[in-house]
């Protein structure tokens, strides 16, 4: 099958648009990809009219998508040029024009009713019974794997799976978001094939084999082995412990964050000595390492994480460069500490660090 999406606008912008991208995903996600995306003004009526006869001829779906005040205006121009086809699921001005082997559909590229949930509730819906094919797929999700390794290993998966299924892909502060989308059509063993492919590339940097964010598969696991957890952190002022409990049911697991950014309050709360901090300094792994200990000291935890780093904008007075940090995580038996050198703003650098803990906390429960 062939789709276009056509986005209509008073001036023609094609500068990132969230609510055009988030009703292009939808479609993805539905397993439906469009070969080509125009952009139009609808000030000239007749170039409208000119490329939907010309889009029905090429395509056999095509999207018209446009801001809710043009709906109505799209709308009539649509009902006028396609006087014989049949009208289906129709929600205020968004709508599903049936007309012999094309389909035209009309929705807003706000994320509203009558856009991302119109696609997800009236659209997908209607091409699952167009076409006799329903749509799954399988979320891969991984923490620290190198962005010329994923490419490399989505460049293999396409050779190898051709048209037959596709993969979704998203990094985010170092973490990938891999969604292999496939239909009922698709051989099982090529699914197989492609998911074996991105699990031993990706290999103990994987943490998920479904749509789960790094504290809610944490929180789980936490819950499996019946541990606690705590969390002192400097630079990622709290960011490591507020996406724990963001988590349904980390009371369960979660004892404490501490807040510790003054190098006293290291010294008070945690019990880094001021031997430590003079010596080696505060974003030090051995900081990072009296950080952890001083949380597990207490009885309270069974494992702890603790961050130290420095997040820019600029250096402090140690003269390390802006983006290293150190990471300790652990248990009673055994604390690791873990060096990384981040780049980007202060925020990404930040979002990263917060990333490899949560992650560096799963992996090392999972191997106790």
């Amino acid at each position: 099958m062939k789709n276009v999406c056509v986005v209509l606008q008073e001036h023609v912008n094609i500068a990132r648009n969230e609510g055009l991208q988030a009703v292009v995903d939808e479609f993805y996600l539905g397993g439906y990809i469009f070969e080509e995306i125009r952009f139009l003004s609808v000030v000239d009526i007749g170039k409208l009219k000119k490329n939907l006869a010309s889009l029905k001829i090429e395509y056999e779906n095509v999207c018209f998508v446009a801001e809710n005040k043009l709906l109505a205006f799209v709308k009539g121009v649509l009902t006028e040029e396609l006087p014989t086809a049949k009208i289906y699921a129709e929600f205020g001005d968004a709508l599903i024009f049936d007309d012999k082997n094309s389909t035209v559909f009309l929705v807003s590229q706000d994320k509203t009713e009558l856009g991302v949930q119109y696609v997800r509730k009236a659209c997908i819906p209607f091409l699952q019974k167009k076409y006799g094919l329903l749509f799954d797929k399988i979320v891969i999700r991984s923490v620290g794997t190198s962005e010329t390794l994923v490419k490399n290993l989505l460049a293999e998966t396409n050779r190898r799976a051709g048209n037959k299924l596709f993969c979704k892909h998203e990094r985010k502060n170092d973490e990938e978001v891999i969604e292999i989308i496939y239909n009922s059509n698709t051989p099982k063993m090529l699914a197989d094939d492609v998911l074996r492919i991105l699990a031993d590339g990706l290999g103990d940097t994987m943490y998920a084999l479904e749509n789960v964010t790094l504290e809610e598969q944490l929180v789980a696991l936490l819950k499996v082995r019946g541990k606690k957890i705590s969390v002192a952190e400097s630079f990622t002022g709290g960011g490591v412990a507020k996406r724990i409990v963001s988590v349904s049911g980390a009371s369960e697991v979660y004892f404490e964050g501490l807040n510790t950014y003054d190098e006293r309050s290291k010294i008070k709360r945690l019990g880094v000595s001021a031997y430590t901090l003079g010596s080696f300094g505060a974003v030090s792994e051995k900081t990072a390492y009296e950080m952890a200990l001083g949380l597990l000291d207490t009885g309270d935890c069974d494992i702890a994480v603790a961050t130290t780093g420095l997040a820019g904008p600029k250096s402090d007075k140690s003269g390390l460069p802006v983006g290293y940090c150190c990471i300790a995580v652990g248990t009673k038996e055994r604390i690791s500490v873990y060096q990384y050198r981040f780049d980007g703003s202060r925020e990404e650098i930040t979002e990263k660090a917060i990333n490899y803990a949560l992650f560096l906390a799963y992996k090392h429960l999972k191997n106790v």
